[in-house]
């Protein structure tokens, strides 16, 4: 019977198939057996390995080195598109050294303190924290080096990355406005995460200042799904209609996208009838039929920015920083014009 199908081979299942010692195998897998072993035996055990599918345990060999080689990423539900973009960039810039864990929330939307203490529980060389909220940063004790992304706050110990919403909110109001729509909607989620407010809110003070306003209360959903969006946007856009609710801006492009859904079931004519915009520029958001107006959030520099500035600190290059020193990291947003948009319908 092959080793190999009932169990991860070892180490020592791979000498005895090649019968020689465990040491051997730990020289030939790792690439070290030059001049410490003939080629015939060096054949011997890389063949071994092959057939039993022998793989190196590298955390155990890491902690042997005293060394810690895992990164973990934890976000609000990480199988969304913007997070899976964030990933992606984590990975494009992560030191080979290093191998990526991704910690999934059982809590879906969100994610918890206890997601977080899971984390730190591991031997980690560092922990990136995406979209954390207020009460989560709150409860966090870090014990290694820590990278903080879009969480429009930091805490001493922490390395934050966060994004400019206050240039997205100048860009979304002078673009419709300027498009002619006074009467606004907010879609967003229900959540105590302090960007998701700085985004709402500055859009609102940034609206006020060019004479519009959103019009009626705010729609919160309680997940980021495109199901929830358009159930909720269904139930009162009878009433938004009658207030003369002329554009939407959704806290995410997912929402955005169940409020086109509606759209298209209740012939509401878009942008002409109603204007929407969203935030992230998901993959899909160019594909949607009216292509979507939306922030770009720069989701893959996110993560490409969190891998190098986390590598820093491991290496001791770097120190945690705060906001209230000047050097933690902004990125710059990017407004996309697509078709969800176009002047106002007259009232």
């Amino acid at each position: 019977m092959n080793p190999a199908r009932a169990h991860r081979a070892t180490a020592r299942d791979v000498a005895d198939r090649a019968g020689v010692s465990v040491a051997m195998v730990s020289l030939v897998a790792n690439g070290k057996a030059t001049g410490r072993a003939t080629p015939e035996t060096e054949e011997r055990v890389a063949q071994a390995i092959r057939e039993l599918d022998y793989r190196v345990n590298t955390t155990a060999s890491a902690l042997a080195r005293g060394a810690l080689d895992t990164v973990a990423f934890v976000s609000p539900d990480p199988t969304r598109p913007f997070f899976s973009v964030v990933i992606e960039g984590i990975l494009a810039e992560l030191d080979d050294n290093f191998a990526l864990t991704v910690l999934v929330p059982k809590v879906g939307d969100d994610y918890e303190a206890s997601a977080v203490k899971r984390a730190l529980a591991g031997d980690l060389a560092g922990l990136i924290l995406a979209s954390p909220g207020r009460t989560l940063l709150d409860g966090v004790n870090p014990s290694c080096p820590m990278v903080v992304l879009d969480s429009g706050e930091t805490r001493d110990g922490m390395t934050s990355i966060d994004l400019d919403l206050s240039a997205a909110a100048v860009d979304i109001a002078e673009h419709l406005t300027g498009l002619g729509h006074r009467r606004l909607a907010y879609v967003g989620i229900d959540r105590d995460k302090a960007s998701l407010h700085v985004r709402r809110d500055a859009l609102e003070t940034q609206l006020s200042t060019r004479g519009a306003s959103f019009a009626v209360d705010d729609l919160l959903v309680g997940r980021t799904t495109i199901v929830d969006a358009a159930a909720a946007f269904s139930a009162v856009w009878d009433d938004w209609d009658a207030a003369g609710i002329t554009a939407v801006v959704c806290g995410d492009d997912l929402l955005a996208y169940g409020v086109l859904q509606v759209a298209r079931e209740r012939a509401i004519a878009i942008p002409s009838e109603l204007s929407v915009l969203g935030f992230n520029d998901l993959p899909y958001s160019s594909l949607v039929s009216p292509a979507l107006t939306t922030v770009d959030l720069s989701a893959r520099e996110l993560g490409t920015r969190a891998a190098a500035a986390l590598t820093e600190l491991i290496s001791g290059s770097a120190r945690p920083t705060t906001r209230s020193s000047g050097s933690s990291a902004t990125l710059n947003t990017r407004l996309i014009v697509r078709e969800s948009t176009g002047p106002a319908r007259s009232l």
